[in-house]
């Protein structure tokens, strides 16, 4: 997802802020924030004039089967989502959270409170 910069703006974005200038582009998440906040930004691809246009709020997000394999990069919800109530499964995602470099605590937290269930 990638969105180019109107003017000068100073968004708080991942507790601080972030200055961009007139004419950058910024993708990923952050770009996805600003679409959907429908900052001083111009879309430039599908996703972001969807968030943009505040349509992906209107459609549902279909998240991966449950029965898959786990995508520890995936967002927090569909990590649990895979997990569901299966201590097994809470252990081997947790381990896979924790390897990462910059682990999410509030996950972390809740895949060991599923760990830790019989």
């Amino acid at each position: 997802m990638r969105v180019k910069v109107l003017e000068n703006i100073s968004p708080y974005w991942n507790y601080s802020i972030v200055n961009l200038a007139k004419g950058e582009e910024v993708g990923g998440e952050l770009a996805a924030y600003l679409a959907s906040t429908r900052s001083e930004v111009e879309p430039l691809d599908a996703d972001a004039q969807a968030l943009f246009d505040g349509e992906a709020d209107q459609q549902p997000e279909s998240p991966e089967p449950a029965d898959g394999e786990l995508d520890i990069d995936a967002k927090a919800d569909d990590v649990l989502a895979w997990v569901g109530d299966d201590p097994e499964r809470a252990e081997e995602a947790l381990e896979a959270e924790q390897a990462k470099d910059k682990p999410r605590s509030t996950l972390v937290k809740q895949l060991e409170k599923l760990a830790e269930q019989d």
